[in-house]
């Protein structure tokens, strides 16, 4: 095969980093049982992908244990009334700050960023003619409820029809393969 054809999709680079934050990613590398390497990966890919543009696009950190007291304080129809409003032009406003366009992957891409810096469980499985996302939030039925108005406002103002199910803790959501753009999203 010609050099011309053949893409470098990793580099090597050299960085000093200090010994205490060595000390301790290497120590998660070995409680998460994955190489350093992968780990430094992984914590760029999300800072690169989400903690550099999240602020800016409108998410605050907010202790969890807060948030379930504010939800508790709420009736359910408050609750549904505001995801279901805000749904369709929040995410819009976040999509285009953190990806620049407005789509069903980008959606799900802030979702997935969103769920991780949250340290949410969330899955991602190959299901037939369908993607499933799974999402355990640990917060509650309210906010269960409230994921999935949110979410599927969202989605029908992207045009991508989307099946949920739910459980105290935890959003189900199912879409057509035919939503996947490409391939390596799967």
């Amino acid at each position: 095969m010609d050099d011309e054809f053949i893409t470098e999709k990793n580099k090597t680079v050299t960085f000093r980093i200090d010994k205490t934050v060595l000390d301790k990613i290497k120590s998660h590398a070995t409680f998460e049982r994955i190489t350093l390497n992968a780990l430094v990966n992984q914590l760029l890919a999300h800072a690169v992908d989400w903690d550099i543009i999240a602020s800016k696009s409108g998410w605050v950190p907010v202790p969890k244990a807060l948030l379930i007291s504010w939800f508790d304080k709420l009736d359910d129809k408050t609750i549904l009334d505001i995801a279901a409003e805000k749904g369709k032009h929040v995410s819009r406003d976040m999509l285009f700050t953190m990806k620049g366009k407005y789509d069903v992957w980008g959606w799900i891409s802030v979702l997935r960023g969103r769920a991780k810096a949250a340290g949410f469980s969330f899955t991602q499985m190959d299901d037939k003619n369908e993607i499933k996302f799974i999402m355990r939030h640990d917060m509650g039925i309210k906010w269960s409820n409230h994921f999935k108005t949110f979410y599927e406002a969202a989605f029908k103002d992207l045009g991508c029809s989307v099946k949920f199910d739910l459980t105290e803790n935890t959003i189900i959501y199912r879409l057509d393969k035919k939503y996947a753009c490409d391939d390596d999203q799967l």
